[in-house]
């Protein structure tokens, strides 16, 4: 089994690259955060990119695993919230194509293959106990359908919710998937499952932390792969 985990995509077209070094696969995990680059990448650039992630699933259904991230979520459906980065003149055309993807069933909020749990920012137990009516984590496949569930059911669950510290930036146990942090996930994470994430920019990915972070597609342009059960960061030497 080789599994290949990619870190925010912010619109960078890097992924085509690793996809061609890599070649054969059996599962490629996007950890979500398709739009609003950090690196001036146009609109219509990140648009064009998408779509080609969202050709990638469509061709390879079962292998290609799309995971949603907290920016794209302001773009989804009902969400009235804006969050940083958010493109106000290009909002019609992503709300469009993210939500076409979402209506036909192309995302994931978590997917867990043990001992890992892959989602854009981590689940705790805290919000786990709040929104699932599941006590026993220890049944990942129920677990997984669950939560993804309640994506496609009350979406709305996965909002930002304001802190009572006044941090604006998920430093919190109750965060949702999208949006906590690594420090809160770390104290609540569940402990059957490593988490692997995306969702805080690292310099490089470091797999000595109980929680792998892998958000570096921007920097060190590493990336993970799992291979036989081994955890291996490849990096990209031309881009």
């Amino acid at each position: 089994m080789k599994i290949i985990a990619l870190g925010d995509i912010h619109g960078r077209s890097i992924w085509k690259k690793i996809l061609e070094v890599e070649k054969v696969y059996d599962k490629v995990i996007f950890i979500g955060d398709y739009f609003d680059s950090k690196e001036n990448i146009l609109a219509e650039k990140q648009l064009e990119n998408f779509k080609e992630i969202v050709a990638l699933k469509e061709l390879e259904k079962e292998k290609v695993i799309l995971l949603f991230g907290n920016h794209d979520f302001h773009y989804l459906k009902g969400v009235s919230d804006e969050y940083s980065g958010y493109q106000k003149q290009h909002s019609r055309e992503i709300s469009r194509v993210i939500n076409e993807a979402y209506r036909n069933g192309l995302f994931k909020m978590c997917l867990i293959e043990p001992p890992y749990l892959f989602s854009h920012a981590g689940l705790t137990k805290t919000w786990c106990a709040k929104n699932l009516t599941l006590k026993d984590y220890s049944d990942y496949k129920e677990l997984e359908e669950e939560v993804n569930d309640l994506f496609y059911c009350f979406p709305m669950e996965f909002k930002f919710i304001p802190s009572e510290n006044g941090n604006k930036s998920g430093e919190d146990i109750f965060q949702s998937p999208i949006w906590v942090r690594p420090e809160p996930l770390l104290v609540d994470k569940i402990a059957a499952y490593q988490p692997i994430v995306g969702h805080t920019v690292q310099d490089a990915i470091d797999l000595k932390k109980e929680v792998i972070l892998i958000d570096a597609l921007g920097t060190s342009k590493e990336y993970l792969v799992i291979e036989d059960g081994a955890l291996i960061v490849r990096k990209l030497r031309k881009y």
